[in-house]
């Protein structure tokens, strides 16, 4: 009998030891993993805060948007403080890795495979500043891009800003996520990135480092040999034609400067500055970043709404982009591979919305869109509005 007692002890406490944790348990044992990242401009003001899990001694994950900007890097916890720098960047899935000297906290645990949907899950993190903040909630979906390359772990874990970076765990404490894109608009909607990513962030950001050097080295190549880049704009309603010229007069880093600083574009054709608009509907209606801003694939399409205030003009977008077809275009002597984008949609101007199309030529070996034409028109009276116009570049030359 008293064996009888003893093996059902022992097999108690094997269950007991099995158990899954308690959420107070799941907090005791990760909150020491979490860890609040701070960013500091060149005068030391602070300019954002974030959540980063530790995943190996001296190393932490967090999601790149939060170090935007920043020049000097810390991460704290309760009065503690180290400085932190970049060890490896993945911007296209938004996932960096700090490397910290001298530093011991714990390392999670990464799981193996991602929970099923409707599992229940916790994030730690530090929303808002609040240090080691724990909640939880459901899995409540696995959302994929029509490549289905891109995934993201919906979750109905309540989230805010400066938990992104923070870390989302299984039942068993296992990290699943790296928790990030906050929907405003929509209750109980918030995202994770899965951890299986983490692997393979150091061999992702060696290729992004080197895709950038090909860039900067082809731009500085564009600077060496060709300093102008002339296009003629043409209103196909009255007839009129212009010349417009991007004198391309240095680089800063990997941005290269035109006309005197009133339009700065990265190599690509991603524009980070544009202070007047010379070219027309091209830059009066451009998005935040430009047209194209790199190669895109033949069939692979994107949304893009935005509002944009040129001239004292404002003009609300709201266009699908889809990438057609691929040929090739003269420009001087030269032949160069372009390839075909249109935009439909609509556009609001003066209080009154349009249909939109356009379409623009890129040409990968330029980094540039060489062609570019648009057509709206709607509105009546004093509210009428009408562009017709085609851009194109037809002179590359140094000056």
């Amino acid at each position: 009998m008293l064996r009888g007692i003893g093996l059902l002890l022992v097999g108690c406490n094997a269950l007991a030891q099995n158990a899954t944790p308690s959420p107070e348990q799941l907090f005791e044992r990760l909150s020491p993993s979490i860890w609040v990242v701070r960013t500091f401009d060149d005068t030391g003001r602070q300019i954002a805060t974030g959540s980063a899990v530790v995943i190996q001694a001296g190393s932490l994950i967090t999601n790149c948007h939060v170090l935007i900007k920043a020049r000097k890097v810390s991460v704290t916890r309760e009065n503690v403080a180290y400085g932190a720098t970049l060890q490896y960047a993945d911007p296209a899935r938004d996932l960096c890795q700090l490397k910290v000297a001298n530093f011991n906290a714990p390392p999670v645990i990464i799981a193996t495979e991602t929970p099923k949907v409707g599992s229940r899950v916790y994030a730690i993190g530090n929303p808002r500043g609040m240090e080691m903040t724990i909640s939880d909630g459901l899995l409540s979906g696995i959302r994929r891009a029509d490549d289905d390359e891109f995934i993201v772990l919906q979750i109905t874990v309540p989230i805010s800003p400066g938990s992104s970076g923070g870390g989302l765990f299984d039942a068993q404490g296992r990290l699943i996520g790296i928790t990030t894109l906050i929907r405003r608009d929509a209750q109980n909607l918030n995202f994770a990135f899965p951890a299986a990513w983490i692997a393979e962030v150091p061999a992702r950001s060696a290729a992004a480092l080197a895709a950038r050097n090909e860039r900067k080295t082809a731009a500085t190549n564009q600077a060496g040999n060709a300093q102008v880049f002339e296009y003629r704009l043409r209103d196909r309603t009255t007839g009129l034609t212009q010349n417009i010229r991007y004198r391309l007069e240095r680089m800063d880093g990997d941005q290269l400067i035109f006309n005197q600083g009133s339009r700065v574009e990265r190599a690509g054709g991603e524009v980070v500055t544009l202070t007047s608009a010379i070219a027309g509907e091209y830059e009066l209606a451009m998005p935040p970043r430009g047209w194209i801003t790199k190669t895109p694939e033949p069939g692979q399409t994107w949304q893009l709404q935005y509002e944009t205030r040129m001239q004292n003009q404002r003009i609300g977008m709201n266009v699908t982009a889809r990438a057609t077809d691929e040929s090739t275009m003269r420009i001087g002597e030269r032949e160069f591979r372009i390839m075909r984008v249109e935009f439909t949609g609509f556009t609001e101007r003066n209080r009154v919305s349009a249909v939109y199309t356009a379409n623009a030529w890129y040409a990968p070996e330029l980094g540039r869109v060489v062609r570019f034409d648009a057509k709206t028109r709607g509105g009546t009276g004093i509210y009428f509005f009408l562009v017709d116009e085609a851009l194109e570049l037809f002179d590359i030359r140094k000056e």
